[in-house]
């Protein structure tokens, strides 16, 4: 068989493992991801050549960008039901860990040709973009230690139950370090693999039986290699959401007042995600995440003082001078951005909401036969940022 010429983007599929199971993501328009291996080359007296170099744990990085067309995807890195989001809606600070699986389709069936599985995979950072005329859009980038290409699948068993011992669909091929699975994860937890008699915290394989020390309460995940009979590719459903959802479609309110004349919004949020490391030990063993960092930019058309004196004082109306930086605003100033169906304008789709912004800096444009725009500068005074289905409760 004649090699093929290339790999376009409609056999490419993205998979978020969490603890309640495999989900394919949707209107992913970017996937990227790479790994870095830090090295130091030594050197030794008396040499005139190189004598090897000392590697460092890897450093695994994904970044994948979807049109934001509801909360699917933020739903699998907060390891939430979609079909049951809880109504409160969920802050970014529950942003956790996943298993990241690329698979590329065969060129002549529908069958799995390559993969790569990226394990417990932290989420590093985030930006949210609106727009008045282009697609909103969300972008995520994790970060790990592990990453593996594989010529055969990446096999996923959800189990919902069971207590101790789960029977997996296909048999697990034994991995180059020894161990026969890639990642366990009981109850949101990852596992330890080791041969036999598993502690709390670990598991063991024998045949195509996991046996853990723990308990399930609510759900247990298997990823793991196998060569599964059969055809695996399925295309990405185009589901009931909407294709995207442009500027139009998306109104804005900062403390409860409609801002007209918005042309661009984005959210950036940096989870200061920690690695943890450990003698002994070739992978990094997880992440800490402190209080998370939220900043962004909404630029307006302008036209009066209204916006200035809202994002300072929290009032469309507040004297006759504004100096950013100077002060202090009298109230939490909250922005809500509302995302709603193209197709039905009554359906709001989704809300992201900020309990409290404050300016933190100011640019003011314009150009000859052009209208005059004005960008401010915010952080979230409190580093929430917490995302609903469907309006705010």
């Amino acid at each position: 068989m004649a090699k093929r010429l290339a790999i376009p983007s409609k056999e490419i599929q993205l998979q978020l493992v969490n603890g309640l199971g495999a989900n394919v993501a949707a209107r992913v328009q970017r996937l990227d991801f790479n790994t870095d291996i830090p090295s130091t080359t030594i050197d030794q007296l008396g040499s005139a050549a190189h004598v090897g170099d000392a590697k460092d744990t890897p450093n695994v990085t994904c970044t994948f960008s979807a049109f934001d067309v509801g909360i699917e995807l933020f739903s699998a890195l907060t390891n939430t039901d979609p079909d049951s989001y809880p109504g409160t809606g969920v802050d970014i600070g529950d942003l956790s860990e996943v298993d990241v699986i690329a698979y590329i389709k065969s060129a002549t069936n529908n069958d799995y040709v390559k993969g790569a599985h990226m394990k417990r995979m932290a989420v590093r950072d985030f930006t949210f973009n609106y727009s008045v005329e282009g697609e909103a859009t969300e972008d995520y980038t994790v970060v790990g230690s592990e990453k593996r290409w594989f010529s055969k699948n990446v096999q996923v068993d959800a189990f919902s139950t069971g207590t101790t011992s789960f029977t997996l669909t296909a048999t697990p091929i034994v991995l180059r370090n020894g161990n026969k699975v890639l990642s366990v994860i009981l109850d949101n937890e990852y596992l330890t693999e080791v041969a036999s008699s598993p502690a709390t915290g670990e598991f063991s394989v024998s045949g195509t039986t996991v046996t853990t020390f723990d308990s399930m309460v609510t759900s247990c995940v298997v990823v793991y290699q196998s060569e599964p009979a059969g055809d695996e590719w399925t295309d990405v459903p185009i589901g009931s959401s909407p294709a995207a959802i442009r500027g139009k479609d998306i109104p804005v309110e900062i403390a409860a007042a409609n801002i007209p004349r918005v042309q661009s919004i984005t959210i950036n949020g940096t989870l200061n995600s920690q690695p943890v490391k450990e003698m002994g030990n070739p992978n990094i063993v997880g992440y800490v995440t402190q209080v998370p960092e939220v900043t962004g930019s909404i630029t307006v058309l302008d036209t009066d003082v209204e916006l200035i004196s809202l994002l300072m004082y929290g009032v469309t109306a507040s004297g006759t001078e504004y100096q950013p930086g100077i002060g202090c605003a009298d109230a939490a100033v909250p922005m809500e951005i509302k995302l709603f169906d193209p197709c039905d304008s009554t359906s709001q789709v989704k809300t992201v909401y900020l309990d409290g912004i404050t300016i933190v800096g100011d640019a003011y444009t314009s150009n000859v036969n052009q209208n005059a725009s004005q960008t401010f500068n915010w952080k979230s005074s409190t580093g929430h940022c917490v995302v609903y289905s469907g309006a705010k409760a």
